[in-house]
């Protein structure tokens, strides 16, 4: 039943999401940059596992994955670009997936092909646009020249509304009976787009994303980890926007055994920095820090991430510069996870 409401909530967020988007952009949301690949770790490391041969399963084969998500959705398909069947870690640390992962990804096993868009930052830009006086209701209040609003918490650190991606590399999945949020993955993402947001405001922008990216996650019964460290450089077609290289990183864990006061068990980070790619002159900085609440009974957890971002006025020229525009914008960013 908790699935069915989950399926059931995700999809009409992403059926609002992807009305509000084709109504700004007059075309159909595809997938976004941060493509759906997954990665992920274990607590527990074997003496011998870096010795001994991985484990692999029955068979490689394309596989369609999707996720639905209030902030994001997407839709992608996997190909085997070998006849070797998938390796296996569930017995592996950290460290040791990591090594796996670099190792097999110079010789890439995989292609995925992706579409997603993000449901919760295009209803906030259709919002914006068509109803400019019910948003500034939910202005809160002015700190140092900026206007903090509740609708730009909520859907802050995202600067487009889908993309679409291709990834080729390595991957491992997590149990004989991994499913589509067990796995890990490291290679290169090529991300395209068409749009840009900026304070709630699309903008025409044909962007282009190359990035190394490693990012994945593992369930257990009781436990869930996931993380993902990304580089990369973004390419900007409207030259109002200034081309971006940037380092991004984001972990997060879900312990449903964990007593309420064992912060690290349950905490949520995020981090991300993007400088000029000619002048490596500082532009962007997202810092969000979360906590997930476990109710063991019901198997989910409410989660709520708060932080900010701070963007510098360089980044945008001509038309697009806005001496009034704000430089900081709290994020505000509540969620269930199942």
């Amino acid at each position: 039943m908790r699935r069915v409401f989950r399926g059931m909530t995700a999809a009409s967020l992403l059926l609002a999401g992807s009305a509000a988007w084709a109504d700004e952009a007059g075309s159909t949301p595809s997938s976004q940059n941060n493509a759906v690949v997954s990665a992920a770790t274990s607590d527990t490391t074997s003496p011998d596992a870096t010795l001994e041969p991985l484990p692999v399963t029955a068979s490689s084969r394309p596989e369609l994955l999707w996720e639905l998500d209030a902030y994001y959705s997407s839709l992608g398909v996997e190909l085997p670009l070998t006849k070797e069947p998938v390796p296996e870690g569930g017995n592996l640390s950290e460290a040791e997936v990591y090594g796996r992962l670099f190792r097999d990804s110079l010789r890439p096993r995989v292609l995925m092909l992706e579409a997603s868009v993000y449901p919760m930052p295009v209803a906030g830009t259709w919002f914006k646009k068509h109803h400019p006086e019910a948003y500034h209701y939910f202005d809160l209040t002015e700190i140092g020249g900026n206007e903090l609003n509740l609708i730009d918490g909520l859907t802050a650190g995202f600067q487009e509304p889908w993309a679409i991606s291709a990834f080729v590399g390595s991957s491992m999945q997590f149990g004989k009976t991994a499913d589509n949020d067990n796995r890990g993955y490291m290679g290169y993402l090529v991300s395209y787009g068409a749009k840009h947001i900026r304070n709630n405001v699309m903008i025409d922008d044909d962007w282009w994303e190359l990035e190394w990216k490693l990012k994945g996650e593992r369930r257990r019964a009781d436990d869930e980890l996931s993380w993902s460290f990304r580089l990369g450089v973004k390419t900007h077609g409207n030259p109002d926007i200034r081309d971006v290289a940037y380092v991004a990183l984001r972990r997060s864990n879900l312990d449903y055994n964990a007593r309420l006061l064992q912060f690290l068990n349950n905490a949520n980070m995020e981090f991300k920095t993007e400088v000029d790619q000619r002048s490596f002159r500082f532009l962007r900085q997202e810092l969000t820090i979360g906590y997930n609440i476990p109710l063991p009974r019901h198997r989910f957890a409410l989660t709520l991430d708060t932080g900010f971002i701070y963007e510098s006025d360089d980044k945008y020229s001509g038309p697009l510069a806005d001496p009034t525009a704000d430089t900081f914008t709290i994020v505000f960013r509540p969620n269930i996870k199942f």
